[in-house]
């Protein structure tokens, strides 16, 4: 199979000598060279940002060569030197599976031309955005305390005003401009017809550009104006909420200078409303809100069930019969839980993995011993030759042979030595897949539906529902050993 290595080594590691690109390359090839993979090509990425990576040059040709075929699979050291966006590693694990190629992580024993690998690497992806989503907790906990201070904390400020010493006060230049956008807005009603007004006298944005109605709007529903600046309005974006705009009831204010009285501005947010209530559309909103297990749930003669609007049940018209969306999913999570982190099941891989372990040892020493004792005629034959017992025109032909031999030998130790430490490693990284799927459970409630629905698709082929028993039919996760998963990956029924 034809490969590629993808190098991503950030400006600080490289400038304090902890991390360097070859020491990635070197390890890429020589785990590609144990697997019996010809390295094609190289996509170097150093001093990249692991927060987005996917518009990158290097990668955009990456996806073009997978494309094409030019290779197979792509070989990482770990899913961070990939990206640390969790969007990002969900969509380049999506893309290799659509052009049947391998991501292979070495540091995390994952390879996603595998349903086991494909399913550890959204487990892992997920909790990783939710280990973020902490750290961006505290960061906001931060912000607002300063805020509650009256400090500015980032951003620009609007137009009619600017920030002195980390507080908001009145642009004298750009104020008078502001105000005067109320007034004639109050008097003609219509946004389009304020900004030709101000382009007309010749005013412009602060970057110089022209007015336009969707600026004039936004800065007439901007509360700064009556002496209350907003903050707290937006968070993360998230896939049901690509805005990141918050709930209104989590809006937060702090007094600011003012420009405008309450009463105008109330005015000319009263016209606004009136306006939007004006134009909108009859039609209703359509739900893209899948449930996380819509199209994956049947009854037990074939027909899909799903969930009517205001209500919480999966039901089958036909049959006349539902269960709670809440109850399916707490018995999904517990069955996928069973499978990835039983006691079982972890004490037969460790058990399978230290076989290995000892096998590859015993082959090592073994081959060890041979190349001591090769060592140890080739010294004779050199000592045979110094006394003359074997004459030099004669002694190539009893010297090569052996020579060969030994390079053979120590070649095959390297191979072997190579191996072992990937076992090594694979028993590693087994153990901390296994501590975080048992994170990962613990904070289920945590992620997203997004993120919930991911799982879903990546290991679940049906799940049929009689009204009595739940039989889950799922996709094959290696590395399961015994637990039971038919060759089908059907699981037995669930009484509820």
């Amino acid at each position: 199979m034809n490969v590629a290595i993808f190098v991503r080594v950030s400006t600080l590691d490289q400038k304090n000598n902890t991390d360097s690109v070859e020491t990635h390359i070197e390890r890429g090839k020589m785990y590609a060279k144990s697997k019996g993979w010809k390295v094609v090509k190289i996509y170097n990425l150093a001093g990249v940002s692991g927060k987005s990576t996917i518009k990158h040059k290097q990668t955009l040709e990456m996806f073009e060569d997978v494309k094409t075929s030019k290779v197979q699979g792509i070989i990482i050291s770990s899913l961070s030197r990939l990206a640390r966006n969790t969007s990002e590693l969900l969509e380049y694990s999506k893309f290799f599976e659509t052009h049947n190629a391998s991501l292979i992580s070495i540091n995390e024993s994952l390879d996603t031309s595998t349903s086991g690998g494909k399913f550890f690497y959204t487990l892992l992806s997920a909790l990783t955005t939710y280990e973020r989503e902490i750290t961006y907790e505290r960061q906001i906990a931060s912000l607002n305390y300063r805020r509650s201070q009256g400090k500015f904390t980032g951003g620009q400020a609007s137009y009619g005003f600017k920030i002195v010493n980390a507080q908001l006060e009145i642009n004298d230049e750009e104020a008078p401009v502001r105000r005067l956008i109320y007034d004639l807005f109050i008097k003609h009603q219509r946004t389009k017809t304020v900004a030709k007004i101000l382009n007309d006298k010749g005013y412009q944005t602060r970057k110089g550009r022209p007015w336009s109605d969707v600026t004039i709007k936004r800065l007439l529903k901007n509360t700064d104006a009556k002496g209350m600046r907003k903050f707290n309005y937006r968070g993360q974006k998230t896939k049901d909420n690509p805005t990141g705009m918050k709930p209104q009831s989590e809006w937060e204010y702090l007094p600011c200078p003012t420009l405008v009285t309450e009463e105008i501005w109330e005015e000319a947010n009263a016209i606004i409303l009136e306006q939007e209530k004006m134009s909108k559309s009859f039609r209703q909103p359509l739900n893209k809100r899948v449930h996380l297990f819509t199209s994956y749930l049947k009854c037990e003669q074939g027909h899909k069930m799903s969930i009517k609007s205001k209500s919480d049940r999966y039901t089958c018209k036909e049959c006349k019969y539902g269960i709670h969306k809440e109850d399916l999913e707490e018995v999904f999570l517990s069955r996928i839980k069973q499978f990835l982190i039983s006691d079982e099941e972890l004490s037969e891989y460790n058990k399978s993995n230290i076989q290995e372990l000892n096998l590859k040892t015993d082959e090592i020493e073994f081959a060890k011993s041979e190349l001591d004792k090769l060592e140890a005629k080739l010294d004779k034959l050199i000592d045979l030759n110094i006394k003359g017992e074997i004459p030099t025109k004669g002694f190539k032909k009893h010297y090569d042979p052996v020579f060969v031999r030994k390079e053979n030998l120590e070649a095959n130790i390297k191979s072997l030595e190579l191996e072992l430490e990937q076992l090594e490693q694979a028993k590693s990284s087994f153990q901390i897949i296994a501590n975080k799927s048992i994170d990962f459970y613990n904070n289920w409630q945590n992620l997203d539906r997004g993120q919930k629905r991911d799982i879903v698709e990546m290991i679940t082929n049906e799940i049929i529902f009689d009204n009595k028993t739940i039989l889950f039919k799922l996709k094959q996760i290696a590395p399961l050993s015994f637990l039971e998963l038919s060759p089908s990956g059907q699981q037995r029924g669930i009484m509820l």
